[in-house]
């Protein structure tokens, strides 16, 4: 090894300066006077507002941020559990703004963007939710495969599709696929695919 080489070694590179990022301190403090028309709210007091549904808190903050803004600050488990509730009770004011939050919350549960927020949904039983959280992330699928998809009998993922069928949380829509009658399942509100 040469002494360039050396010199090489521990001459630090020169990276591009940049700003050291906002605190979170300072991110609140801006996105508060924000939603907030330039009053800056306590990050502890806008938590238990939310948390509240407080009738301004909750929907100021739906209308005037977007939801990763509003998950950093809420926090992903916080926002996982108490989505649903919150959702049903926003006002009308804010419901135009409440799908994009919807999409991020069916993200974070299901892993897909069809699972809708009902405020039922953490009173089903898990299996059920999962078979549930399924159908959304696959729309499409057979009752079997739904049920080899997540390992269930047939028998028991038939009967949380019929139960969720009457619960109007999914449709499902007979065909015949090889000469064999299947039903194809679709969350609720999503229209089939015709063929």
């Amino acid at each position: 090894m040469t002494q360039s080489d050396d010199r090489q070694k521990s001459t630090p590179q020169s990276a591009p300066q940049s700003a050291p990022p906002m605190n979170l301190r300072r991110q609140w403090d801006a996105l508060s006077k924000k939603v907030f028309w330039d009053r800056t709210v306590p990050v502890d007091k806008w938590l238990k507002g939310v948390a509240a549904a407080h009738r301004s808190y909750l929907p100021d903050s739906i209308l005037v941020m977007t939801p990763a803004q509003f998950i950093r600050f809420y926090g992903i488990q916080e926002f996982k559990r108490d989505w649903p509730r919150l959702r049903a009770s926003l006002p009308e004011s804010a419901l135009g703004c409440a799908p994009r939050f919807d999409l991020a919350w069916s993200q974070a549960v299901g892993g897909g963007w069809n699972l809708a927020p009902t405020p039922d949904f953490y009173s089903l039983p898990e299996k059920r939710r999962m078979f549930l959280a399924t159908v959304a992330r696959t729309p499409g699928k057979s009752i079997y495969e739904i049920a080899k998809n997540i390992g269930l009998q047939y028998r028991r993922a038939h009967d949380h599709a019929v139960r969720l069928v009457g619960d109007g949380k999914i449709r499902s829509v007979d065909t015949v696929e090889n000469g064999r009658r299947k039903k194809i399942l679709y969350p609720a509100y999503q229209k089939p695919v015709t063929v």
